[in-house]
């Protein structure tokens, strides 16, 4: 049988299957239209179309769910479409090479977030996979439970970035901020800043997460009051954890964030210089912090090391976990009412501006990034930050019962007595 003659239905299930390769046949009534035929006796239609440098072949379905009849139709409209200045091969290429939102976000991370930080990196990776990607099935860390996608969450990791629209955007918005809406803001961000940075490298459609309304955010102004502190100390001090109450001490005495206390090094401490340097904060850059009295003394306590962990634990990371179960019944001792570890950053800040400290040494202090008080920060020195700390911590351990307050004496009494030992 010849290579070429008008498909028929009983013809075509005739045909042998080649013994290896593929056997290609060609229809006498659409000359364009092809049949393979595999070793396995798989019969497929095709469209065969000389484009740009070379041959396009155009899948249109396998024998025998696509009839004959069929085959021929699909093929006529494909070469309706060659006809018309429109490459059905080119666009099928284009449109596999789109990028999906997995793609996108897998750069975005590689080329934008990975560099601003590992904490940073972290904790993008695990708003995706809760509210936006697949969620790995691992198992619950120790005294902890198992990840879930949240409620409202989707996996989109597979859609093409042009599949995405507007209205999708909304609607998880909505559907996410039906239990937390703060969440679900952070939601939009990500994707909105994927989407911004895929622009950047080329991607030529549209944001679909801008216009859209925030959730209003009540920002938290939570921290330890002066009559609170007595019974937190006392609390405090009550617990059997050596680690807990030094963890708790350095967080509230530094003001630095829970993450960058559990994972503080001996290398990143200068007890010459009573200051320690936080090489990886929340915002990509590295922390100057000067370290008062009391919190020399916790980490002369624990034994300093020429490396490693301050608060070394049999963890993954190789440090202590955040201890919330401690943490809480440490509330319940204290009477404390939401209150959280964060919260103690908080209070170093509050305990600061009480104290008349400026915002811009609070934020030096705390590391604080925003663009207007940038050139403040820069021309800041290490000393009147260490002077605030100081201050605030003093006034906060002095409130608690633990330090005493400074004796005082009044200049003019300080002066008679000098004329008198004249």
């Amino acid at each position: 049988m010849t290579n070429r003659f008008k498909f028929l239905k009983t013809k075509i299930e005739a045909l042998p299957a080649p013994e290896s390769g593929r056997a290609t046949y060609y229809d006498a009534e659409v000359q364009k239209l092809a049949l393979r035929i595999t070793p396995a006796r798989s019969k497929t239609f095709y469209v065969v179309k000389r484009a740009d440098a070379g041959m396009a072949w155009i899948k249109l379905g396998a024998f025998p769910d696509m009839t004959v009849e069929q085959a021929r139709n699909e093929a006529t409209k494909k070469l309706g479409d060659f006809a018309a200045g429109n490459n059905p091969a080119k666009i099928k290429r284009e449109e596999k090479q789109k990028l999906t939102l997995g793609q996108a976000f897998d750069q975005y991370m590689k080329m934008y977030a990975g560099p601003r930080g590992i904490k940073t990196a972290n904790d993008l990776r695990a708003l995706w996979e809760r509210c936006l990607g697949p969620m790995p099935d691992l198992p619950a860390k120790k005294h902890g439970r198992k990840r879930v996608k949240h409620p409202g969450g989707v996996d989109w990791s597979g859609r093409k970035l042009d599949q995405i629209e507007n209205k999708d955007v909304r609607a998880l918005h909505a559907s996410i901020a039906t239990t937390t809406p703060v969440l679900a803001n952070r939601v939009i961000e990500l994707i909105s800043s994927i989407y911004n940075r895929a622009k950047e490298w080329g991607y030529p459609g549209g944001n679909p997460a801008t216009d859209i309304t925030p959730f209003k955010e009540t920002k938290r102004d939570r921290f330890i009051r002066h009559d609170e502190l007595p019974r937190f100390f006392k609390a405090l001090e009550s617990d059997t954890s050596e680690d807990f109450k030094h963890f708790v001490l350095l967080s509230l005495l530094t003001g630095v964030r829970r993450g960058n206390v559990l994972a503080a090094r001996w290398e990143e401490i200068n007890l010459d210089m009573n200051l320690w340097r936080v090489p990886d904060t929340k915002n990509g850059d590295p922390l100057n912090v000067p370290l008062v009295p009391e919190a020399v003394a916790i980490l002369q306590e624990r034994n300093p090391q020429p490396q490693g962990f301050i608060f070394p634990g049999e963890s993954a990371t190789g440090h202590i976990s955040p201890p919330k179960e401690r943490w809480r019944k440490l509330l319940e001792r204290a009477e404390l009412e939401d209150f959280t570890i964060h919260d103690l950053r908080r209070s170093l800040g509050s305990w600061q501006a009480i104290g008349g400290a400026s915002l811009a040494v609070i934020g030096k202090s705390l590391g604080h990034k925003s663009a207007d008080a940038t050139m403040i920060y820069a021309r800041l020195s290490i000393d009147p930050v260490r002077q605030s700390v100081t201050s605030a911590t003093s006034a906060m351990l002095t409130a608690a019962g633990i330090k005493k307050p400074a004796v005082v004496t009044p200049i003019k009494r300080r002066a008679r007595q000098a004329s008198a030992a004249r």
